[in-house]
């Protein structure tokens, strides 16, 4: 409940002004914790604001082993960011992750992730059942992957008013 009153403003008043501070990822392509067929030709970020044109980086990442693929200064087109992958980039089948800093509308950093993962198309992969039918039409991994991103954003929010409250008692017995 606590939570709804920080995301409606209905909660304490230190709390409205801080708790909706940095943009946030609304949605990508790939889409987070989606399996695509194969690597992507452009990444693309869909923030909460817009940010600002300055400092913003991407870097995509093997997650399994955590190096960099590549990285570089994705371009702004209102609230969203692209970044097109180096031609002849295709590490094949694997986990990659989508590191971001950005400069939110606010003028703060902000860095987050994305994941998704290349299959291979081999019986058993993600997207086909152990038998190589394709999987359930019905599950697309939003759903799971956005409850992850509502969860941690609602939990984030709470660290921010939580620190926000113990700064402002502390100036107060100043």
């Amino acid at each position: 409940m606590l939570l709804i009153g920080l995301q409606t403003g209905i909660g304490p008043t230190w709390s409205t002004s801080y708790a909706v501070a940095h943009d946030v990822v609304l949605d990508s392509t790939p889409g987070d914790g989606d399996t695509v067929d194969e690597f992507p030709g452009e990444i693309v970020l869909e923030f909460s604001g817009i940010p600002r044109d300055s400092f913003n980086t991407i870097a995509v990442s093997d997650s399994e082993t955590s190096s960099v693929l590549f990285s570089g200064e994705p371009t702004l087109d209102g609230q969203v960011v692209t970044l097109e992958v180096p031609e002849g980039t295709d590490p094949g089948p694997g986990d990659y992750t989508v590191g971001f800093q950005i400069t939110s509308s606010d003028g703060h950093a902000t860095r987050g992730k994305t994941t998704f993962t290349v299959s291979d198309g081999a019986p058993g992969s993600p997207e086909t059942d152990s038998d190589g039918s394709p999987g359930p039409t019905g599950s697309s991994g939003a759903s799971p992957s956005m409850s992850t991103i509502t969860i941690g954003t609602g939990l984030l929010l709470l660290v921010i008013a939580i620190g926000t409250a113990a700064a402002v008692t502390m100036k107060r017995r100043k």
